[in-house]
């Protein structure tokens, strides 16, 4: 070997940096073997440790990379393995809630069935009441349950059975739960006035509080005007001596009106305590039949010499029914053989104290007289 190819053998691109070295010490030792002879034993000894060490670097350089795959493929299999239980676990509990559900509902189902089934609860209040109907009738004192003194209010009785008593009195009796329903709802409605009449349910009070006028405006009092308009006739029967009361009046039309107010079947109920200045004309027609002598106007022919006009207070919690006569008016007919007709007015006027709930309303001697001219009818109030 000269020493060109010496010098070629450690300047091969092709060759590792490390190779051109170890393949010249490797000629080199081969070489020196021609020279002595000892001295090639010890070469090829020296070729062969060099060779081992060459493949010892070119395995080391791998085998890390190798560990670091396995041992990331552990850990994925370890993960998988631990979600499957979790999945499995939970799987199995919406197992067992779902039957538990099931169960639950099932044994509810039962419990309620059978109880439909074998009923055996004590029977309600209107099953207890029908039942106690069904034996006997309940018959209670009309005047528990009378709530006001029109006719309105006097018809709500009429729909129960009406017994007199060994007292003078009457009774309303019931044999149906619906009957005895309608007397309760009466009651209540009485109860109510009551509280009313007490002052401790006044709405007006509030609203006063509510709606309280500046100190530099002028307070406004309650007053009341209504006018007279034709009432219903149907079953009234005129009867020398007694008092018709004016049910219905024109409250909220042409110059009748309300203020703080309440009107209530032909009455007006007091909203505070105070004086109050009631007034009220009434003007009676009387028509003859100059031929027969007879008057027409009254329907039945004259009951009586005189008409009147009374001013009467109601209140629930008064003696007596709860009626109280505040004033009168009579007036006598005048009478002539050739007077074809005759026209009365009566005024009533007066100031008097009147209580929280008060109702004031007006009756007459012989109803079917009034003239149905609305402007010669009237009756009002206001607090002085």
């Amino acid at each position: 070997m000269t020493t060109g190819d010496t010098m070629s053998n450690l300047y091969d691109p092709n060759l590792d940096s490390k190779q051109p070295f170890l393949k010249n010490n490797i000629s080199a030792a081969g070489s020196s073997t021609g020279v002595c002879g000892a001295g090639g034993h010890n070469g090829n000894a020296s070729n062969g440790n060099n060779t081992a060490f060459s493949n010892g670097l070119n395995d080391g350089s791998g085998a890390p990379k190798l560990n670091n795959r396995l041992d990331d493929y552990q850990s994925l299999q370890s993960t998988v393995a631990k979600l499957r239980v979790w999945l499995f676990a939970i799987t199995g509990v919406a197992i067992a809630g779902f039957v538990i559900l099931i169960i639950v509902v099932t044994c509810l189902y039962a419990t309620l069935n059978y109880d439909l089934t074998h009923h055996n609860h004590k029977p309600k209040i209107g099953e207890q009441m029908a039942a106690i109907l069904e034996r006997e009738e309940l018959c209670v004192p009309c005047e528990d349950f009378l709530t006001g003194p029109s006719p309105q209010e006097l018809s709500k009785l009429n729909r129960f059975t009406m017994k007199d008593t060994d007292t003078g009195g009457r009774d309303c009796c019931v044999d149906q739960p619906l009957e005895l329903l309608e007397l309760l709802k009466l009651h209540i409605e009485k109860r109510f006035r009551q509280e009313m009449a007490k002052g401790t349910m006044n709405r007006w009070d509030k609203l006063s509080r509510q709606d309280a006028p500046s100190n530099n405006s002028k307070v406004l009092k309650p007053a009341a005007h209504l006018m007279y308009i034709n009432q219903d006739m149907t079953n009234v029967a005129q009867v020398h001596g007694r008092q018709y009361t004016i049910g219905k009046w024109l409250h909220d039309d042409d110059i009748a009106f309300t203020y703080q107010i309440d009107y209530r079947h032909g009455r007006l109920v007091i909203p505070e305590d105070g004086h109050y200045y009631i007034y009220s004309q009434i003007s009676f027609i009387e028509m003859f039949d100059v031929q027969n002598n007879e008057a027409y106007g009254s329907r039945n022919g004259p009951e009586g010499p005189s008409l009147s006009h009374y001013l009467y207070r109601y209140n629930i919690l008064y003696h007596n029914g709860g009626e109280e006569k505040l004033a009168q008016n009579s007036i006598t007919k005048c009478w002539g053989q050739s007077k074809t007709f005759g026209e009365y007015t009566s005024n009533l006027g007066a100031v008097f104290y009147l209580r929280n709930a008060d109702e004031i309303f007006i009756k007459v001697s012989n109803i079917s007289m009034i003239s149905s001219d609305p402007k010669l009818s009237y009756f009002g109030l206001f607090k002085v």
